[in-house]
């Protein structure tokens, strides 16, 4: 009998410490899910077996076996095999909630105090309009957005970075040799507001957050067939973006780099009068040099 118990309190120990190790890890792993930070790649939402980003985790299977996870040591343990089972059972059944509502819950559009942000950026630009900032870094995105929708991306050369450019050509050929085309419209800004503001030599860079409504999803070229995504339903995604441009006047392009011509007015396809070179000035305007998706569900 004291062996038998012995054995119970043996069981009892290590379940306990299952359980402990178990809710643990699980509450890390929410913990991770909350904070995650979608890296924008071109890409705005993902997208799963044809159903949009707020149905992450619908197509993760859980099968477990557990006829190879009893316990031997009399009917003590098979009590305790029972109880251990059925817990993690309850625990298999909170992940796979939990992961069916990863992404998905919707962004708070709540007020935002940015008072101290802007006040800051007018230190450094005195003349500087928050309005003005938001809506033209709204137009940037938009633009770009549309560029790479219609595989167009030097239509938007002069407002992004290189790297960025660079990064997103690669995706966009990629997406033309599969005969592929990610469709994005309809554009709605929910919410934009000041977030951050940094000075580094002659540059300065803003950070600002983004709520913004769309449709977003991929077709086949060839047949306009939606292979991922959902073309009836809006995605709702929250953006943290970065403008940076220069205060210093004097770096602002006069010249053509490839023929030499001076440049009166930049002309409002961005290019030379004279060669028809592309022209970029991104020193002395806004550029975005990051897209970051923060968070997306459907609107």
């Amino acid at each position: 009998m004291e062996e038998k118990n012995k054995k119970g309190r043996f069981l009892f120990s290590k379940l306990l410490v299952i359980l402990v190790l178990s809710v643990s890890l699980l509450f890390a792993s929410n913990t991770m899910r909350r904070n995650v930070v979608f890296a924008d790649s071109g890409f705005d939402t993902s997208y799963d077996s044809g159903s949009s980003s707020s149905d992450w985790g619908s197509s993760s299977s859980y099968d477990y076996d557990y006829s190879s996870g009893s316990y031997s040591g009399g009917g003590g343990g098979s009590i305790f095999s029972g109880i251990f089972g059925f817990i993690i059972f309850i625990i298999i059944m909170i992940i796979v909630s939990s992961s069916q509502k990863g992404g998905s819950s919707t962004p708070v559009v709540q007020n935002v105090n940015d008072e101290a942000i802007n006040n800051k950026i007018k230190e450094f630009i005195p003349n500087f309009n928050k309005a003005e900032f938001l809506g033209e870094g709204f137009k940037i995105y938009k633009d770009v957005q549309n560029a790479w929708m219609n595989f167009k991306l030097d239509d938007v050369k002069e407002v992004i970075t290189d790297e960025m450019f660079n990064m997103y050509q690669s995706q966009l050929d990629t997406l033309e040799v599969k005969g592929e085309q990610n469709i994005m419209k309809d554009f709605k800004q929910v919410q934009a507001y000041l977030k951050d503001v940094v000075k580094q030599n002659d540059n300065i860079t803003i950070t600002a957050g983004y709520v913004i409504e769309f449709y977003d999803y991929i077709v086949e070229q060839s047949t306009g067939k939606v292979l991922r995504g959902s073309a009836s339903s809006k995605m709702r995604v929250t953006y943290e973006m970065k403008f940076r441009k220069t205060l210093n006047d004097k770096l602002a392009l006069d010249h053509c780099p490839s023929c030499g011509a001076k440049i009166e007015n930049m002309n409002g396809s961005g290019t030379c009068e004279y060669c028809g070179s592309k022209l970029v000035s991104e020193n002395t305007k806004w550029v975005l040099t990051d897209k970051k998706t923060i968070n997306q569900t459907r609107a």
